[in-house]
């Protein structure tokens, strides 16, 4: 073989592999288009947990987005950033108490006092301005001159809540037939972290909630690591 035909033949083999790598990333760039409508379509997501326990209290510090009137009309609303406090009793005696809380992150403190749920025993608190905080690290939980300080762990480690809405758009297709219309979702997306604290260590996933209208809702628990459907329903 010559040298002319040889660098023929070369030419021929570097084109060649230029253009499958270009047919290669078009195919990985291609968007699809129903996917993108149904995760433009979230009303209420999470996109921090962060957790402590000891004998005395459960808490959890959870912020995301949602809608700033949630209402379920399968429409998505003018969005607004959260971020709340979470405490339950384990031990009865901390019940009914008059509890004040410190939220230390890396750039300040936030301090307040915590609202007894109307039904339950848990406490619930605004933490107002999040981001100045920076990264949330520790908490403090006051009752009177007694003081209960927690580390806060994070355990979103798993899949985004984006994640857990493109398994569900994955793996529950005929499910969601009737709220497509086309290419378009036609319904919102209501998405946070359940955790099954009967486990030990308690377990967390992600509970999607599919609302087209009142009397259309379909309801999926997604594994938080693998993306796994563990258990659909409609009601």
């Amino acid at each position: 073989m010559n040298k002319a035909v040889k660098k023929s033949v070369f030419v021929f083999t570097i084109i060649s592999v230029v253009v499958a790598m270009a047919v290669m990333l078009v195919g990985c760039n291609k968007v699809d288009k129903k996917l993108q409508s149904m995760q433009n379509s979230i009303s209420y997501y999470n996109s921090q947990m962060l957790v402590a326990e000891d004998s005395n209290f459960y808490v959890e510090v959870v912020g995301g987005e949602r809608e700033s009137a949630l209402i379920a009309d399968g429409e998505v609303g003018e969005m607004t950033g959260y971020c709340l406090l979470n405490v339950t009793p384990i031990n009865v005696d901390m019940t009914n108490k008059a509890i004040n809380f410190k939220v230390t992150g890396e750039n300040g403190v936030y301090e307040g006092s915590l609202e007894k749920n109307i039904l339950g025993i848990s406490y619930t608190a605004n933490i107002s301005e999040p981001d100045k905080l920076g990264n949330i690290k520790s908490l403090t939980l006051s009752i009177g001159e007694t003081k209960f300080d927690y580390t806060l762990n994070n355990i979103m480690l798993g899949i985004d809540y984006k994640k857990a809405v493109e398994s569900v758009y994955n793996n529950c297709s005929s499910d969601l037939e009737s709220m497509f219309d086309g290419n378009d979702f036609k319904s919102e997306v209501y998405i946070k972290i359940s955790c099954d604290r009967s486990k030990n260590p308690k377990e967390y996933f992600w509970f999607v909630n599919v609302v087209e209208n009142s009397d259309n809702m379909f309801c999926v628990l997604v594994d938080m690591q693998t993306g796994e459907i563990i258990a659909k329903k409609h009601r």
